[in-house]
């Protein structure tokens, strides 16, 4: 790391103590110690509840219910207290003396309360989105990605364990730079596939697991985000998904963070199954209370699905355990102790074995991801100086063994096990046979950050709180990477072969941050601002000689703000109307598949002779060493946003603009090779073939001669890790709450969005045409699509606490959905242009390389001449016009009933009425199903 970054870590974390210093002076004069109690709603204390005055001082009630909070400024404060299996509980408190005593009544969650939530909450600082256990639950998901489908934007999936889950947060479809930036906070902690390297060549296949088109390759997540099928929704308690500019307290990201929170406390026996056409699920869970305080919650679901139930031999199988303790160490103390431990194991299997029916595939594979997480965290409550001391440490370990069995029916003919450059006798292969080859990686992952903060209050309103910590996360691979037989190797289809490649050569991933942050609450007359600004500085540290660059250093300043305008102490109409608004830059650093990429082989054939008397292969393997790019960046993103929140009586809702720039998005670029080998020319009848590793000799007729050879060319690309893409994204996002209509016991709950994203290719790129061509041209950046979508979802949701069922009838709209393809200047302009026949669009190159490695910089009159016309790009005259989808309407429905006090009986249907359309492209005539496939599935629950 160069000095002048080092000192600038250290100091903010000076500027950070200096900050605090101030409250250094401050003693315990006017300062008081608040008690209070949390129970149900028959007075029994709650264990495990937690507690949050301001979202800045907290507390973890004890095994009597008990909690406090020492060193507290007189004033009026927020709380929130939430505990597993009840009803999140906000209110009001004032301190003036200190003998006051908070007493916090929770609601059990039950179809018998008044009020259940079963969407998204919206807060407007970040453009949160909160999900409850009452919305997971009634949604019925197979993982995190499909309760996702209650942010705003998003549309309907049917729910399915056959296919990657992965986060794409305002985005149409998936994107998996989108997916990659998206950071995952599981119980405190970041879930991490910055070690990920399941690859087969990144130089070959960039982060594909499998050079056929067959679906191995879309289960490995090597350059993507998590898979959040790893993570069982059924222990989890709450999802927090922020879409907007996060706290700098969350680092490695771009597109915005989802938090999980699983199961803590105490929970009755639990007992669930769900099934649908494609899959069923099981689960049991329970959380105890122990007598000497603290709480312990065991979880354990077993998944199995199926893509086709008419080929039950594709299937996924998935087996999660969990564990949570959770307690408070001298709770009456001066400096109580908050302490979480959660762990969790996990087995993932995807295979495809051969269907004794189709044995004509020849064909089999097997994506099988076990792994373990441990993480611990908590506070100290320090009660001086420094209000809390938190702690997090998570410690991430996983196996993913890609297996692949493949019949071979076309050989390569000759093959060799050379690893460096030059000629090297090789071996016949040119029978029929099964290729087998395994990747195995072992993902390690440690994470640890310590924060402190400092609440102080201004006055009986205002507050300020300064957080300021540091983190570390290393990531590692110990797999043994790609292995496979040398003498039946993978199909190489081409001059660019495969070489075994261990992971555990490769050197580990090292992250150092700091940050300071401070959120500040300040009454301005009869209305107030909410201001949270803070910077976060990371280093990474390389291995120069391995990754050919040095260290990446980025800086992230970040500011929310929340302005209230009017509430109900200066205006009779809102109870609420506030404006918000923010900006931020973050940045998602390389993972390893993109700093360490493997070696490239290329392996030309100088002789293949099979005589009589004497058979010999020589091929001329030319490895390429220096793969990597030492000018890779962290993938930058900046964003602002500006909204309006209101509320007036029961109706409130919130409309949100936001522009996104992202520059640098990971991919791999084509480099130009130029190979040059001699052919050896061998007569019939040749005997006695020997190598010298310059010369070739062989018997003639009894005399000894030396073979002759003819020089040969051949151009061949090869990928190199490379920030490929931009893309630009702004909307509208929006969501309206009116209300219950009290005499239908039914509420209609209204949120959409609109996006509009674009994404460039900013790289030029190499253009193969044949082999048999004599040229590569080098063509322009610029290419890339627009899309448009705009869509509403109107969810009816009647509740009936009589008869403890509620029901969720939603009926999605998309009003707008079109894509078109550009090929631009940074200006905007066009970079094609009409062909002089007025038949196609053309795109010239920007030059070209020969087959001797020469670049020749293009000229307009080259497009005239036969002998280079072909490197012009021709496009049909419909190419880059727009494709339309009409507006088109779907019916889902939920459905949730108990039965008495142990069973709960859900439904759930996409698409009931079973719509079903196709579009036709209007330009290619190709035909895409608008409507998912009519969904189905049921979930019994049984509590003791």
């Amino acid at each position: 790391m160069k000095p002048k970054r080092i000192n600038f870590i250290w100091v903010t974390l000076v500027v950070a103590l200096t900050v605090f210093s101030p409250a250094i002076a401050q003693t315990s004069d006017g300062s008081f110690t608040i008690k209070g109690t949390v129970t149900d709603d028959n007075g029994k204390p709650i264990d495990v509840a937690y507690i949050s005055f301001n979202n800045a001082i907290t507390a973890m009630s004890n095994e009597k219910g008990e909690f406090q909070l020492r060193n507290v400024k007189a004033g009026e404060f927020e709380y929130t207290a939430s505990c597993i299996g009840f009803e999140t509980a906000k209110g009001r408190f004032k301190v003036s003396t200190g003998s006051e005593r908070l007493v916090i009544k929770l609601h059990e969650q039950a179809l018998t309360l008044k009020e259940v939530t079963v969407t998204a909450r919206q807060s407007a600082i970040g453009s949160k989105s909160e999900i409850g256990q009452d919305a997971i639950r009634h949604i019925q998901p197979k993982s995190v990605s499909d309760i996702l489908q209650l942010l705003p934007g998003n549309i309907t999936t049917n729910p399915t364990l056959n296919s990657l889950a992965q986060a794409n947060l305002r985005e149409i479809g998936s994107d998996h730079n989108n997916a990659l930036g998206t950071s995952v906070i599981l119980d405190g902690s970041p879930l991490s596939n910055d070690g990920n390297l399941q690859a087969l060549s990144p130089t070959r296949n960039g982060n594909s697991s499998s050079s056929n088109a067959d679906d191995m390759r879309n289960q490995t997540t090597a350059g993507k985000g998590s898979d959040l099928r790893t993570i069982g929704v059924d222990n989890i308690a709450s999802v927090e998904v922020i879409r907007g500019i996060p706290s700098v307290e969350y680092g490695n990201l771009t597109s915005g963070v989802v938090i999980v929170k699983t199961k803590a406390g105490h929970t009755p026996l639990e007992v669930k199954f769900k099934a649908d056409p494609y899959s069923k699920l099981a689960y049991v869970g329970k959380g105890f209370n122990f007598s000497h305080g603290g709480a312990l919650n065991l979880g354990l679901d077993w998944s199995q699905s199926y893509s086709d139930t008419r080929r039950h031999y594709m299937g996924y199988d998935r087996l999660t355990l969990s564990l949570g303790y959770s307690n408070v160490f001298n709770a009456k103390g001066a400096h109580p102790i908050t302490f979480n431990l959660r762990s969790s194991l996990y087995s993932n299997v995807n295979n495809r074995k051969t269907d004794p029916q189709m044995s004509e595939l020849e064909l089999n594979y097997k994506n099988k991801n076990t792994g373990g997480r441990l993480s611990i965290n908590g506070n100290i409550r320090m009660n001086n100086w420094l209000t809390a001391i938190n702690y997090d440490f998570s410690a991430q370990i996983s196996r993913t063994v890609d297996t692949h069995h493949n019949w071979i029916a076309t050989p390569d003919g000759v093959v060799t096990d050379n690893m460096k450059t030059g000629i090297a006798q090789a071996q016949f292969l040119t029978k029929a046979y099964f290729s087998d080859y395994k990747i195995e990686g072992v993902p390690i992952n440690i994470f640890a950050q310590v924060k402190a903060n400092k609440y102080i209050q201004l006055n009986d309103l205002d507050y300020t709180n300064i957080k300021a910590g540091v983190d570390y996360r290393f990531d590692d691979n110990a797999g043994k990477g790609l292995t496979f037989n040398m003498n039946n190797p993978p199909k190489s289809s081409s001059s660019q072969t495969l070489r075994p490649r261990s992971f555990s050569s490769i050197p580990a991933l090292n992250n150092l941050s700091a940050f300071i942050e401070d959120n500040t609450r300040v009454s301005i007359g009869k209305t107030w601002l909410n201001l949270v600004a803070g910077v976060r500085v990371s280093n990474m540290f390389l291995n120069k000689s391995k990754s050919g660059r040095s260290n990446i250093f980025v800086a992230e300043p970040r500011i929310n703000a929340e302005y209230n305008l009017l509430d109900k102490h200066n205006n009779s109409l809102f109870d609420q109307l506030s404006i918000s608004g923010g900006f931020g830059i973050s940045n998602k650093m390389p993972t390893l598949l993109y700093l360490y990429p493997d070696n490239a082989y290329f392996d030309n054939v100088s002789l293949s002779y099979i005589g009589e008397q004497s058979s010999l292969a020589l091929i001329q393997t030319q490895a390429i060493t220096n793969t990597q790019n030492p000018n890779i960046k962290p993938t930058n993103n900046r964003k602002w946003e500006v909204g309006v929140n209101f509320k007036i009586g029961r109706v409130k809702g919130y409309v949100n603009y936001f522009n996104e720039s992202n520059r640098h998005e990971y991919g791999f670029s084509s480099v130009f090779l130029g190979m040059q080998y001699p052919r050896f020319n061998v007569p019939h009848g040749a005997a006695d073939l020997a190598f010298d590793g310059s010369q070739l000799s062989y018997t003639l007729n009894g005399k000894k001669q030396t073979a002759t050879s003819t020089i040969a060319t051949q151009n061949a690309l090869w990928s190199m890790p490379d920030n490929t893409s931009r893309s630009n994204k702004h909307g509208i996002e929006y969501s309206l709450d009116l209300g219950v209509f009290k005499p239908l016991r039914t509420s209609l709950n209204i949120d959409g969005a609109w996006f509009h994203i674009k994404r460039i290719n900013e790289k030029n790129y190499l253009n193969y045409i044949s082999s048999t061509y004599d040229y590569v041209p080098m063509m322009p950046a610029g290419y890339g699509t627009i899309s448009d979508r705009v869509n509403t979802n109107f969810r009816f949701i009647t509740h009936i606490p009589a008869v403890k069922m509620i029901f969720t009838t939603t009926v999605q709209v998309v009003w707008y959905e079109n894509t078109r393809a550009v090929y631009e200047t940074p200006d905007g302009s066009s970079k094609y242009t009409l062909s002089a026949d007025g038949k196609t669009y053309e795109v010239q190159p920007l030059g070209f390389y020969s087959n001797n490695g020469s670049y020749t910089e293009w000229k307009p009159d080259y497009a005239k001449d036969n002998k280079y016309s072909l490197m012009v790009d021709q496009y049909k005259l419909y190419a880059f016009n727009s494709d339309h989808v009409n507006p088109w309407v779907m019916l889902n429905f939920r459905f949730t009933k108990e039965l008495g006090k142990i069973c709960e009986l859900s439904f759930t249907a996409n698409n009931f009425l079973n719509t079903s359309r196709w579009h036709v492209n209007r330009n290619t005539l190709a035909k895409s199903q608008i409507y998912p496939d009519n969904y189905f599935g049921a979930e019994v629950k049984f509590k003791f």
